[in-house]
Formats: structure tokens, C-alpha cells, sequence
């Protein structure tokens, strides 16, 4: 009888533990920051501002919303003088084991997403070759400098593209740096570059997030980001 009375505490003792610990766990789980906000530092001499949020869904999912605000910097690398919007968002995949510490949102990801931009900029007026007459304008400038010598069309260009992107995000305390490469395919209208001897040869473009073609209307496009962040 005595053995019976033990067996059945040992039981009841084990089961005790085992809801405390899952307790315990869904406590910490719980408590887990879920928020991170990020900032896209290199958008600044490309013309814009990029923000980004991110928030934690499970321990290996979270969802990602970009918001790139054209004309907020200052386009030194193209001096397109740009003006309108881009947008962003995706689902990240998390991989490995996911330590319950401050956050899951933390180590190697996979993230598919969808991208929009629409925005103004200066083009320089179109040019082309010819074999008698050298290089000649092909359109009529509607921006002119000060000199005279410096000569734009001003176009709205609007891309749509789904890229596939792989990543990895540290947190350190606080800090979040996240790094992520990626490519895909989109569909935009066609604002010329500057056509020289060889057509299309200036025609690739940076489209506030990522870099893909002005000629054509599907083509592929790249992806690299470098962002810093803080968890809350």
C-alpha cells in the first residue's frame, strides 16, 4: 500500500512540475518584446528616408512594413530630385533554435515580399547617334539651369515588383542590425535615361529600395539592405 501511496505522489509531483515549467515558459513567452522600429541610414543620399517596423507574430514569424518617403535626403549619387512615395512589406521565416530571450525576431530569415514606388524625377534630355549628324537631342527639355547647358524632362515613374529575400538580424540588448540581400522580378512603365552611342547603356536606375531597369516594362531587379534598429 505504502509503494501504491508513493507511486501516486511521484506522479502527482511530476505532473506539478511539468505545468509549472509550461507555465513558466508561456510566461516568458509572453513577456517577450515584440516591436522592433528601423532606419535605412544609406537611404539618405539616395533621396529618401526609409522606416521600417517589424513586429512578432510567433517564435519563427513576424511581418515587415517598409515606408520610403521620396524626396526626404538629398540624391547626390543621381540628382534626380525626386518627389513621391515608396512602400514595402513581407513575411519573415525565421530558422534555428529560438531561445527565449528578449525577442525571437533575432538570427538567419527568409522574407518574400512586394514592393511599390511612385514618384517623380529629372531625366536628362534623350540623345542619340547618328552617322551625319553626331549626337542630337531627341526630345524637348522642360527644366533648364541658370548656364543654359544643363536640360531635363521631368517623368513620374511607378514600379511594382516581388522580390525573395534572405537575411540575418543581431540584437544586441537593444540595438537591431539587420542585413539582407535579395532579387525578384517587377513590372514598370518606361521613363527614358540617357541614350549615347550604345542605347540603354545608362538605363538601370535605383528605385528607392532596390535597383532595376528605366527601359521596358518587366524586368529583374536586386535588393540590399543594411538597417539599424531598437527592440521595444
Amino acid at each position: 500500500m505504502k509503494k501504491i501511496i508513493t507511486i501516486i505522489l511521484l506522479i502527482i509531483a511530476t505532473n506539478i512540475t511539468s505545468y509549472s515549467q509550461k507555465d513558466s515558459l508561456k510566461t516568458e513567452i509572453s513577456q517577450l518584446k515584440k516591436n522592433i522600429i528601423k532606419i535605412k541610414p544609406t537611404s539618405f543620399v539616395f533621396g529618401y528616408t526609409q522606416i521600417t517596423y517589424e513586429r512578432s507574430l510567433s517564435q519563427k514569424r513576424s511581418f515587415e512594413i517598409n515606408l520610403g518617403l521620396i524626396g526626404l535626403g538629398k540624391d547626390y549619387l543621381f540628382e534626380r530630385d525626386p518627389m513621391g512615395f515608396a512602400i514595402r512589406g513581407g513575411y519573415k521565416f525565421y530558422f534555428g533554435n529560438r531561445k527565449i530571450k528578449n525577442t525571437t525576431m533575432k538570427g538567419l530569415y527568409l522574407m518574400p515580399e512586394i514592393a511599390y514606388c511612385l514618384y517623380d524625377k529629372n531625366v536628362k534630355v534623350a540623345q542619340r547617334w547618328t552617322l551625319f549628324d553626331g549626337l542630337i537631342k531627341t526630345s524637348n527639355p522642360i527644366i533648364v539651369d541658370q548656364s543654359g547647358k544643363k536640360s531635363y524632362d521631368r517623368y513620374r515613374k511607378h514600379f511594382t515588383t516581388i522580390i525573395g529575400t534572405i537575411g540575418y538580424q543581431w540584437i544586441i540588448k537593444r540595438i537591431v542590425i539587420d542585413y539582407n540581400v535579395g532579387i525578384g522580378i517587377g513590372y514598370h512603365n518606361n521613363t527614358r535615361s540617357h541614350f549615347g552611342f550604345i542605347p540603354g547603356l545608362e538605363g538601370n536606375d535605383h528605385h528607392f529600395g532596390f535597383n532595376g531597369e528605366n527601359e521596358g516594362e518587366i524586368s529583374g531587379v536586386v535588393n540590399a539592405n543594411l538597417k539599424i534598429g531598437l527592440l521595444f
